[in-house]
């Protein structure tokens, strides 16, 4: 997954805390959609039998799935701190 620009909140214009705002609503769905994700992963990892590569390769895709919505959390988290900070134009 390629890395999301750095957007320094010194001297944002209202375009650009329009256009964070967006990115952060969209980042918010994906990590969403990830989620589900991980849960239909976690249930079909529940439904195999133990010990078997089914059940730990739906476990893996699990595991990946939340791994990815944890980042786009991550992200969200800096971005809405941006969104917060007093910016000095």
């Amino acid at each position: 997954m390629d890395a999301l620009p750095f957007v320094h909140p010194v001297g944002m214009t209202a375009v650009m805390l329009d256009e964070t705002a967006t990115v952060v609503r969209e980042l918010g769905r994906a990590a969403a959609a990830f989620a589900q994700r991980a849960l239909e992963q976690e249930a079909c990892r529940d439904r195999a039998r133990p010990g078997t590569a089914v059940q730990h390769r739906h476990a893996h895709s699990a595991t990946l799935w939340r791994q990815a919505e944890s980042s786009l959390r991550a992200r969200i988290t800096e971005l809405e701190a941006e969104l917060e900070a007093p910016s000095v134009l």
